[in-house]
């Protein structure tokens, strides 16, 4: 398997727990705001853009260039910009199944 491939497959199921997730959510009487997980998301896509870029340069992590797309962002394969992506728009959708059928005016 490609990192392409992974990184796809991750934002996929991201999108299909976050689908299901905001369904839940209407049931219950309110949805998953989108302005937060943009918000976090830029935040993190931010930070692993400096940060993987530090660690490849220190030498700390490497990818193999056979299983890469060949796009980067400064030395970070744009593959790995999937993770905090599909983190950002997974945790809140987890959240949401994970809790108990409370509605949205009842804290």
């Amino acid at each position: 398997m490609t990192y392409p491939q992974l990184a796809v497959g991750l934002i996929v199921l991201a999108l299909v727990v976050r689908g299901a997730a905001q369904v839940l959510a209407r049931r219950r009487g309110h949805r998953l705001p989108l302005a937060p997980t943009v918000a976090a998301a830029v935040a993190v896509v931010a930070l692993t853009a400096v940060f993987d870029n530090v660690m490849l340069a220190a030498g700390v992590d490497d990818y193999s260039r056979a299983h890469a797309s060949g796009l980067t962002l400064g030395r970070a394969p744009i593959e790995d910009f999937s993770y905090p992506l599909a983190a950002a728009v997974l945790l809140p959708a987890v959240w949401e199944l994970t809790r108990r059928g409370h509605r949205a005016d009842h804290p």
